[in-house]
């Protein structure tokens, strides 16, 4: 029986909990607090709809629809964001011995008057990956309710795991609550290599939400000391002066082991179209998940929306695309186009297509073998 199982058997003892759970969406944020939004997936498929350079963090927040407040004292930890809803990428059972809590952080507020306190739960990580779920709760209890940071007063609170069709407005009108807006980061990108991140909430009580933090990262260091960021800001503010921010310190250790297997172009490694030619490729296996990273040199200086991913014969694995990191610009034209998936054994061969995520036109498929 999962974490997640022991968990949800244990709220059952303690209220009627609904079958019908968790779904998603994502929203890609341009800017904290900007409301000025641009919607999208990080599926690596047709609704991946930029390409990222090196060192360049994007950030996209899901809220997960949960079944209402919880009991005091629970929280979603990293298997439980990433297992309960029936759409989200499975890891593998091995994966659940790389979590570990986080006893030792170093909190500080960084501007006067914080009104969240947040607190580092648990953590994991592997050569290419970073989780972190941080619990924002009010300091003061009884005054908020809690939003993610993007939140829009007409949207509804079940988007947070509330059985009510209120408006966020609406719902902290009712209880005589004011909308404190909340999020969390990890500060420290540059460092740890983080190219793309995505942000996961879920609504625990009125002025307690947990929040997870997944991250693509390119350094191989086994310590990493993790700088993260809580936010705070009551709705109505007008200037990111009034913004509240705190700041949590931790040293995380990969214990996760690494294994990585090259191949190289079976035929022709020339994209049609494109200018850009296939070098290699090099599959990494961690208990967490397979992590995909082609090099390719390029011809031309403009490839627009340029992108890879697995073929079509990888079809019915929807979700098999965990994260899609971008392009590194190397040095002398080459590029190193990076992909996150869910535990895949390729065996002797790997299928990809490469294409073009805004105009969707396929330029080729090509296969790689084992080298």
């Amino acid at each position: 029986m999962s974490r997640f199982d022991d968990m949800v058997n244990g709220l059952r003892e303690e209220m009627d909990v609904p079958e019908k759970v968790w779904r998603e969406y994502a929203k890609t944020l341009e800017g904290l607090p900007e409301k000025n939004r641009v919607r999208n997936r990080y599926d690596g498929g047709e609704k991946n709809s930029a390409v990222w350079k090196a060192a360049a963090a994007v950030v996209v927040s899901v809220t997960l629809l949960g079944t209402g407040v919880y009991a005091a004292g629970k929280y979603f930890g990293i298997l439980d964001f990433l297992k309960t809803n029936e759409n989200a990428v499975q890891i593998p059972m091995e994966a659940e011995d790389l979590i570990v809590p986080v006893q030792d952080q170093k909190k500080e507020d960084i501007t006067e008057g914080m009104l969240a306190d947040y607190t580092v739960k648990e953590a994991m990580c592997d050569s290419e990956s970073i989780y972190v779920v941080l619990e924002a709760r009010a300091k003061e209890a009884g005054r908020y309710f809690f939003v993610p940071e993007d939140a829009m007063p007409e949207d509804s609170v079940s988007d947070w795991g509330m059985e009510s069709s209120m408006s966020a407005a609406e719902y902290a009108a009712s209880k005589n609550l004011k909308m404190l807006h909340v999020n969390a980061g990890i500060v420290n990108t540059e460092e740890l290599g983080i190219s793309a991140s995505a942000i996961y909430f879920q609504t625990v009580g009125d002025d307690v939400m947990d929040i997870m933090i997944e991250c693509k990262k390119t350094t191989k260091e086994k310590t990493l000391n993790v700088v993260c960021t809580g936010i705070a800001w009551e709705d109505g503010i007008t200037s990111m002066d009034e913004v509240m921010r705190s700041e949590i310190r931790f040293v995380l250790t990969d214990i996760s082991n690494a294994e990585a297997v090259e191949y190289v172009p079976l035929g022709t490694s020339e994209i049609p179209g494109t200018g850009a030619v296939i070098k290699k490729a090099e599959v990494i296996q961690t208990k967490l998940g397979t992590y995909l990273e082609i090099l390719y040199q390029n011809k031309n200086t403009d490839l627009g929306g340029f992108a890879i991913r697995p073929a079509k014969e990888y079809a019915g694995r929807e979700h098999m695309i965990r994260m899609a990191s971008g392009t590194e610009l190397l040095e002398k034209g080459e590029n190193l186009w990076r992909l996150s998936l869910e535990k895949t054994e390729f065996g002797g061969h790997i299928v990809l297509d490469a294409y073009d995520v805004e105009t969707k036109e396929v330029y080729g498929t090509f296969e790689l073998v084992k080298k």
